[in-house]
C-alpha cells in the first residue's frame, strides 16, 4: 500500500513538474520576438567618412524594429564605402547612408602626400579636353629666367630660352603624376564634358614638391602634357 501511496506521489510531482516547464515554454513561445543581427555605431561620425571596424558594434534588433530597411550585417559590405551624411552614436547602419568615394566625388590622396590645386594655362585647350579623373600627366612651369635661376629650382629639368635678364625657361615639375581630379574656372568638377574647358587640376604630390609649386604659384604659368 505505502509503495502505491509513493508511485502516486512520485507521478503527481513529475506531472507537475513536466506542466509547470511545458507551461514556461508555451509562454516563451507566445513572447518569442524574432530578432535579426545589425550594427550600431559607437560614437558620432561625420558625412563622408569611412566607417571603422572599432567604431561600431553588433546587436540583435526585432525584425519588426528594423522594418524594411536595408540594414547592413557585414562590415566588408561597408567599408571602402562613405557615409553620405553625419550620423550618431547609437544609430543603426542601413546601406542608404553609404556610397563611393567615386559617386561623392570624395578625392583620396596617397599616404605621405599632399593634394594640390594647378591651375593651368587657359591655351592648353587640346590637352584640358582630354584630361579626366584618372589621367596620368606630367606638370610644367613657365617662369622668367630671373626666377628659374634661383637655388630653389636647380634640380628641375630646364629648357631655357633667351637671356638671364630677359628670357624665360620651362621646368619639369612633376612626372606621371595621376590626376584626382578636374575642374572648370567656377570650381565644378568636369567628367567627359567637352563643352566646357578644364581651368584647374588636383594631383597628389609630395610635400616638397608641394612647396616649390605654391612658391611660384603667383610668378609662373603651368602647363601639362597626358601620357
Amino acid at each position: 500500500m505505502n509503495k502505491k501511496v509513493s508511485i502516486i506521489i512520485l507521478a503527481t510531482f513529475l506531472a507537475i513538474i513536466v506542466f509547470v516547464v511545458s507551461t514556461n515554454l508555451q509562454k516563451q513561445l507566445i513572447n518569442y520576438v524574432p530578432t535579426v543581427n545589425c550594427y550600431t555605431v559607437t560614437e558620432d561620425i561625420d558625412e563622408y567618412s569611412k566607417i571603422a571596424m572599432t567604431s561600431i558594434r553588433e546587436v540583435n534588433m526585432p525584425i519588426e524594429v528594423v522594418g524594411n530597411l536595408k540594414i547592413v550585417q557585414d562590415y566588408k559590405d561597408i567599408q571602402d564605402m562613405y557615409l553620405k551624411t553625419k550620423i550618431y552614436k547609437g544609430q543603426l547602419l542601413v546601406f542608404d547612408q553609404f556610397d563611393t568615394g567615386e559617386n561623392l566625388t570624395i578625392i583620396d590622396g596617397e599616404e605621405g602626400k599632399e593634394k594640390i590645386a594647378i591651375k593651368i594655362r587657359a591655351s592648353e585647350n587640346g590637352a584640358s579636353f582630354i584630361l579626366k579623373k584618372g589621367s596620368i600627366i606630367n606638370v610644367y612651369s613657365t617662369l622668367s629666367n630671373e626666377y628659374a635661376n634661383s637655388e630653389a629650382l636647380a634640380k628641375y629639368e630646364r629648357q631655357k630660352v633667351g637671356s638671364d635678364d630677359y628670357g624665360y625657361s620651362s621646368l619639369k615639375l612633376l612626372s606621371e603624376v595621376k590626376v584626382l581630379g578636374c575642374f572648370d574656372d567656377n570650381g565644378e568638377e568636369v567628367e567627359n564634358m567637352p563643352e566646357k574647358n578644364i581651368d584647374t587640376v588636383l594631383v597628389s604630390v609630395l610635400p616638397e614638391e608641394a612647396y616649390i609649386i605654391n612658391l611660384i604659384r603667383d610668378i609662373a604659368v603651368f602647363n601639362i602634357t597626358e601620357i
